[in-house]
């Protein structure tokens, strides 16, 4: 960020629209990918701190606390997916509108009818207009 305008830069933040095969219309910000992914280390990192401090040992307090991993980190991770609003939609209906675009993304439709591809890359053929006279 440059700082020299906070409005703007807030306003138009870096987005990704594209991840491997999986696309993203209105894309999604990185500052939000950031902070899910910094929220997820900083809770590994705690666990960790709190397993290496013990004096049995990381495996050891894994065994005595693996209800509170078991339920913590899969709820915070859950809890950062959900909040995150993907192409200014909540998860659900983003994954739902995904599935729609990729059962029909080699299709066209014209007033709910499949119309064929192969139409499309025909040249059009226009019937000469023939105007006749009226008789007396």
């Amino acid at each position: 960020m440059k700082g020299d305008n906070f409005t703007k830069e807030y306003k138009y933040p870096i987005k990704i629209y594209r991840i491997g095969r999986l696309e993203f219309a209105n894309g999604l910000e990185v500052r939000k990918l950031v902070v899910a992914g910094g929220v997820i280390l900083i809770m590994i990192m705690v666990f960790i701190g709190f397993g290496a401090s013990s004096h049995t040992g990381a495996m050891r307090f894994i065994f005595e606390n693996w209800l509170i991993i078991l339920v913590c980190v899969p709820g915070v991770i859950t809890f950062v997916v959900f909040s995150l609003k993907y192409d200014h939609k909540p998860v659900i209906p983003f994954i739902k509108d995904r599935w729609a675009y990729y059962n029909t993304k080699h299709k066209a439709y014209e007033h709910f009818k499949e119309i064929p591809l192969s139409q499309y890359e025909r040249d059009l053929q226009f019937e000469p207009y023939i105007r006749r006279e009226k008789e007396v």
